[in-house]
């Protein structure tokens, strides 16, 4: 990800639309305001769709893959986080900025306020949506965030609490999905400037319920009564692999996916490999998505994932269908409906030519757990999202005695522009954010959570 200048109050405000200056000029535009709003938020919606495919698919993407074992770091950087844990303010510099400079957190207020402007409510809601997408990531990975008083004239804006942030999102994406339903004379939408749906609301709509119930989810180690609620949203959600949300790659230089650009020529190749503990699972299951997620040399050593998914074209999944069906199985187990929780486990299965399980009780918890953390390779941080809340699989730590981060640090740059970001905290391999206290047990197994 590109490390951007670090703003977060009032400076944002002021350089907002400077990028888009001399965007357009001239005829039509320079007559019709409204043209030229709609254009604007165009350009304010491509930056903003982009900057949360990085999120989902760029550094802490593969740093929450290296943690939970679907990746393998080699060297450099990622060599030392997976042999040491040895995270520190610089691992990330520019991730915790980009929720809110240029495709942020300040393109989006720019995009719902230009939505409002020219009374498209379908667009604003659409905008909304991607507002909840991006800080409930964002308070996924940091925890505490800048939310309320983000973008405000005011010095060291305060931190919200990192649940707040989540009630928030959950706002804001509700309010998304009241807006997207509007059908008057002005709400026409992004259209081709929506560069995944094309500007289909009856799409927009499922994708928006099962960030909800993912959302709801990463709450209910410590909010027990949030899986009553993911399962609501996940009834809503995405119905089928045609609803996936994706990162719309194509093979132009700039446009390419993200993993090909990490991976691909002169890039880091050497740097990161499949992970062992993924693959050893799918080999152990003999799951034919073995293939599909990893490359193997002829000797049959684990290479880098797939011909398919390096294609630097590759519509890499980021909420998917088969997210959604596992949430609503998980939310059925956990309250109390285990018919319900085996019928959408053997549903997702059924979706990859699996054969169904009959198993009851905490066997069934595990083996939704575990098809969880298959299918969520690389889906943005999802995998190290459930493994922080369940310990399943119960990773076996890769520093001896040593624990998982269960975050990463606010960038360095934040720290020194912004008072009330707190120090780092002593020790790496006790970041835990406050929904996420470390687990005893693994959910999955009941066995002692080894590295936790």
């Amino acid at each position: 990800m590109t490390t951007k200048k670090t703003v977060i109050g009032a400076v944002l405000l002021a350089g907002a639309l400077v990028g888009c200056s001399d965007y357009l000029t001239g005829g039509d535009v320079t007559k019709d305001p409204n043209n030229q709003t709609v254009a604007r938020n165009s350009q304010y919606f491509v930056a903003a769709q982009e900057n949360l495919w990085s999120y989902w698919g760029s550094d802490p993407a593969r740093i929450a893959g290296i943690y939970t074992q679907q990746f393998h770091g080699l060297a450099n950087q990622y060599g030392a986080l997976d042999a040491t844990y040895d995270e520190d303010p610089s691992t990330t510099n520019g991730t915790h900025q980009a929720l809110y400079v240029s495709g942020g957190l300040v393109d989006i207020k720019n995009l719902e306020e230009g939505s409002k402007a020219v009374n498209d409510n379908f667009y604003l809601g659409i905008a909304q949506v991607v507002e909840g997408a991006l800080m409930g990531t964002g308070a996924d990975i940091f925890g505490d965030l800048v939310y309320s008083k983000a973008l405000q004239q005011i010095p060291n804006p305060p931190l919200d609490d990192q649940l707040a942030v989540y009630d928030s999102v959950q706002k804001v994406l509700s309010a998304g999905i009241a807006n997207i339903s509007a059908a008057g004379a002005t709400d026409f939408g992004p259209g081709a400037a929506d560069l995944t749906y094309g500007g289909d609301r009856t799409l927009w709509v499922p994708f928006a319920h099962t960030l909800k119930a993912r959302f709801y989810m990463h709450t209910g180690e410590v909010r027990p009564a949030a899986y009553a609620s993911a399962l609501a949203e996940a009834q809503q959600g995405i119905k089928s692999d045609a609803g996936n949300y994706v990162g719309a790659f194509t093979q132009t230089p700039g446009e390419q996916n993200f993993y090909y650009q990490f991976h691909g020529p002169a890039a880091r190749g050497g740097d990161l490999g499949a992970g062992i503990t993924l693959d050893t699972l799918l080999r152990s299951r003999n799951d034919p998505r073995r293939l599909d997620y990893f490359s193997y040399r002829p000797n049959g050593a684990r290479d880098w994932i797939s011909d398919v998914r390096n294609d630097p074209a590759y519509q890499q999944p980021f909420v998917t269908y088969d997210e959604n069906t596992l949430i609503w199985a998980e939310a059925a187990y956990r309250t109390g409906d285990q018919a319900t929780a085996l019928a959408k486990l053997n549903e997702e299965r059924q979706n990859h030519g699996l054969s169904p399980e009959a198993v009851a009780g905490q066997a069934l918890l595990n083996e939704i757990l575990i098809e969880k953390y298959i299918v969520d390779f690389q889906l943005g941080e999802e995998a190290w999202n459930d493994y922080k809340r369940t310990c399943t699989p119960n990773l076996v730590p890769t520093v001896a005695g040593g624990k998982i981060p269960g975050r990463l640090y606010y960038d360095t740059n934040e720290e020194s522009t912004n008072t009330s970001i707190p120090e780092p905290n002593t020790g790496v391999n006790g970041l835990r954010n406050k929904n996420d206290p470390a687990n005893a047990t693994s959910d999955g197994t009941g066995a002692r959570c080894l590295a936790q």
